[in-house]
């Protein structure tokens, strides 16, 4: 029997071993093509801790970015291959949807200033109002207070 590597996890807890699962791997690897003192190479060890085996594989992270951007390149083409509008006509109707956006922002605005306003006021008003009774309940009081001094 050959020697198969380390134990994985899974053999060290308790996870029943299938049988001749050591022949597969010394003939697998054996016809790879390894030449070694006995003809045959012994597998990787399995890393013993979870960050090793969340390694990120940049080559694949680089060939994903490479397709997305293929891909974004020949949506785009087709895009504008397949529109129903000339670039021109297009600009113009992009234009005409911001200026009615931007008309349509300023009247709200301008509503919500107009009625800030108004709000501010009646605030306003109300404070004097608030103001001007305590004064006369005050006046009231120090009038009472002479004429019951007087008498």
């Amino acid at each position: 029997m050959s020697y198969a590597g380390p134990a994985s996890s899974s053999r060290r807890r308790g996870a029943t071993k299938t049988p001749g699962a050591d022949e597969r791997t010394s003939r697998s690897i054996g016809s790879a093509g390894s030449t070694g003192t006995r003809g045959v190479r012994s597998p990787n060890p399995v890393p013993e801790d979870d960050e090793a085996t969340h390694e990120t594989d940049w080559q694949q992270v680089a060939i994903f970015g490479a397709g997305l951007a293929l891909g974004l390149a020949l949506g785009a083409g087709a895009a504008l291959l397949t529109a129903p509008q000339s670039g021109e006509e297009t600009r113009a109707a992009i234009k005409g949807r911001v200026r009615r956006i931007k008309r349509t922002a300023r009247r709200r605005s301008s509503d919500a200033w107009t009625e800030l306003g108004d709000e501010l006021r009646n605030a306003t008003r109300s404070l004097r109002r608030r103001r001007a009774k305590r004064a006369a309940q005050r006046e009231l009081a120090r009038e009472s207070e002479r004429e019951m001094a007087a008498d």
